[in-house]
C-alpha cells in the first residue's frame, strides 16, 4: 500500500511545472538615460536584485494614480493583474491582451516602428519619444486614460485583434504578466503600500500556478483514497 500511494503522488506530481516564489524577492526600479523624464511613465529599469543583471528588463506602468521611486527597494509579487488596479478596470485589474502583445513585442526587439537605439543625443530623444508613444497606448487599453486613435500602437492593436473591444479583452494569450511592488516592512493599511504596478514576462503566464494547485488537489483526494 505504502508504494502504491508513492506511485499515486509521483504521477500526479510528474507533470507539474514549478515556478520561482516570488514573494521572497525585490526589485529595484531605474531611470534609464534616454527616459523622458517629463512624465510619469516609462521606459524604467527593473533590477531583481541578487539576479546578477542591472536592469534585468525595461518596463511601462499600468496605473496613472500610483508611484514609484527610483533606486528604492520594493518586494513584489507577480500575477496577471495590477492590484489596486489604477483609474478604471477593477482591483485587481487584469492587463488586456493588447498591451501583453504590445510588451511582448517590445520585449522581444520587435515591435513595430519602435527606435530602440540609443548612445547619442538623437537615438535617446527618438527611443524616448517611442517610449512615451507606447506608455499613452498602454494607459488607454488599460482604461487609464482617453484612447487616442491616431496612436500607432492603438492602430496596431486594432489591426491585430479585429478591434478596440477586442484588444482590451483580458489577456490570456501572451506570456506577460504584472509586477506589484510593496513597501519593504510596510503595511497594507498604509495607502503607500501598493506602488506602481509594472508589466513583466512571465514563463508561462502563471499556468504553472494554476497546475500546481491543481494537482495538490488531486493530491489530496488520492491520499484520502488510498489511507
Amino acid at each position: 500500500m505504502e508504494n502504491m500511494k508513492k506511485f499515486a503522488i509521483a504521477a500526479l506530481l510528474a507533470g507539474t511545472v514549478l515556478v520561482p516564489v516570488t514573494e521572497a524577492a525585490q526589485v529595484v526600479f531605474t531611470s534609464p538615460a534616454w527616459r523622458d523624464a517629463s512624465y510619469g511613465g516609462g521606459e524604467f529599469g527593473a533590477d531583481i536584485l541578487g539576479s546578477g543583471s542591472n536592469p534585468d528588463f525595461y518596463t511601462f506602468c499600468l496605473e496613472r494614480n500610483e508611484g514609484l521611486s527610483f533606486g528604492a527597494a520594493y518586494d513584489y509579487t507577480t500575477s496577471n493583474a495590477a492590484e489596486a488596479g489604477g483609474v478604471a478596470g477593477g482591483n485587481p485589474d487584469p492587463i488586456s491582451q493588447g498591451t501583453a502583445f504590445l510588451y511582448s513585442e517590445f520585449s522581444a526587439g520587435s515591435l513595430s516602428g519602435y527606435s530602440y537605439a540609443t548612445g547619442n543625443p538623437v537615438d535617446n530623444a527618438n527611443r524616448a519619444l517611442s517610449g512615451r508613444i507606447l506608455q499613452n497606448a498602454i494607459w488607454a487599453l488599460e482604461q487609464e486614460q482617453a484612447v487616442d486613435n491616431t496612436n500607432p500602437y492603438i492602430q496596431l492593436v486594432v489591426a491585430t485583434f479585429g478591434s478596440l473591444a477586442s484588444a482590451m479583452a483580458d489577456n490570456s494569450s501572451y506570456a506577460v504578466g504584472v509586477l506589484n511592488p510593496t513597501k519593504v516592512g510596510g503595511s497594507v493599511t498604509d495607502p503607500f503600500f501598493r506602488r506602481q504596478s509594472v508589466l513583466i514576462n512571465l514563463p508561462d503566464n502563471g499556468m504553472a500556478v494554476i497546475m500546481l494547485g491543481g494537482s495538490l488537489m488531486l493530491l489530496g483526494a488520492a491520499r484520502r483514497r488510498l489511507a
